[in-house]
């Protein structure tokens, strides 16, 4: 196996990934379920503001015609245009937030909530200069709908009006939204990781390599993820979920350990060659990455060095890898992680001392202790 390839392989892990939804597990935040059936496409959000409505105007540019007037349009367009202008010369960005938060509330409307990972200095803005136009909107244009002349995106009043009303609601379910989707991301990994092992728990050189660093403590990974968000949280003035919201992926998470767990036995040690001085290394990064962890054995796969070639071509450089095999508190069977150490080809038959790529890795198998 290509040595540059392997920390790859090693990095499975609670990192953020792909965001996408999924219908097998379920996810609900409060009253927002994540995986369900999707909304109607492009529809609007609710207004949410409250007072005497008047109905939609009727057109008079065009015969039949209801919504806003172009010239309506025309002066809604400048305003917001205006505004856009004007804030830009006093705020970093600004007036930008509000089609930041159009964008939010299109998206929302589609089930896309891609535009949800924006910065906290951004969901602020957005939050401000929505809440500016909104004032010009009340003022100027308190019950504008969408004209029926036209499908300009631009031109659609009524939709502009109910982003900027609606913007803390806007907001709150973007984030929220986007950290179900986070976390269901995140099971459903889990899950489907659990459902490979299952089918052949012997296959391949790494088998039974199924579990990630801090298996045994969930609440040291929700942290993670929770920390993750809780700017995005404050930002939009929201509070954050409290720990029922991880109860799918604690089930996932649980149901790959006892797999582990039951499948302990089938592997044996088998790494018995010896490299003093790249083993005193791995017993240095094993101490930072697993502090209450105790070794139990240590050994190496390669006695030779590993060169990393193609076809005996120009090497790229070279490695040797081990294993160790552990104790941890709370884990009745014994914990095995790789390490590899690594090195770059500088030309002329020379290595460096050590690339950047070395150290331990962060997939993990039970094995029993013997």
């Amino acid at each position: 196996m290509n040595s540059y390839s392997l920390k790859k392989m090693f990095a499975i892990g609670f990192v953020i990934a792909a965001f996408a939804i999924s219908a097998s597990a379920q996810i609900s935040i409060k009253d927002l379920k994540i995986g369900g059936k999707k909304p109607e496409p492009n529809k609007p959000p609710t207004t949410t503001t409250t007072g005497n409505k008047t109905p939609p105007s009727v057109n008079a540019n065009t015969a039949g015609g209801s919504g806003a007037t172009r010239e309506e349009v025309n002066n809604f367009t400048k305003d917001l245009q205006q505004f856009t202008r004007e804030r830009m010369k006093t705020v970093k960005g600004g007036g930008k937030g509000v089609y930041l938060l159009k964008n939010m509330a299109d998206q929302a409307a589609r089930n896309d909530y891609t535009g949800c990972g924006a910065s906290e200095t951004n969901m602020r803005l957005a939050l401000d200069d929505g809440a500016a136009f909104a004032e010009i909107v009340k003022a100027k244009y308190p019950n504008i709908e969408n004209p029926s002349w036209t499908r300009d995106p631009e031109s659609m009043v009524g939709d502009w009006r109910r982003a900027v009303e609606n913007r803390s609601d806007i907001m709150k379910t973007c984030i929220t939204t986007r950290l179900g989707v986070d976390l269901e991301s995140h099971t459903r990994g889990l899950e489907e990781r659990l459902a490979k092992f299952k089918a052949d728990p012997k296959a391949g050189e790494w088998a039974g390599f199924i579990l990630s660093l801090h298996f045994d403590e969930p609440a040291l990974l929700h942290a993670r993820l929770a920390d993750k968000y809780k700017d995005s949280f404050a930002a939009v003035g929201a509070t954050m979920p409290d720990d029922s919201v991880f109860a799918p992926y604690d089930a996932a998470l649980k149901a790959l350990v006892d797999e582990a767990k039951k499948h302990a036995g089938d592997y044996k040690w088998s790494w018995t060659a010896h490299d003093a001085m790249i083993e005193t290394k791995a017993r240095a990064w094993f101490a930072k990455q697993e502090p209450k962890g105790t070794i139990v054995k240590i050994g190496m796969l390669h006695s030779d060095w590993q060169v990393d070639s193609v076809n005996g071509s120009i090497p790229k450089g070279r490695y040797k890898r081990g294993y160790i095999m552990y104790r941890k508190p709370g884990v009745p069977q014994c914990i095995v992680n790789s390490f590899s150490f690594e090195q770059n080809y500088m030309g002329g038959g020379r290595y460096n001392e050590m690339a950047v790529t070395s150290g331990m890795g962060n997939a993990l198998r039970l094995q029993n202790c013997n």
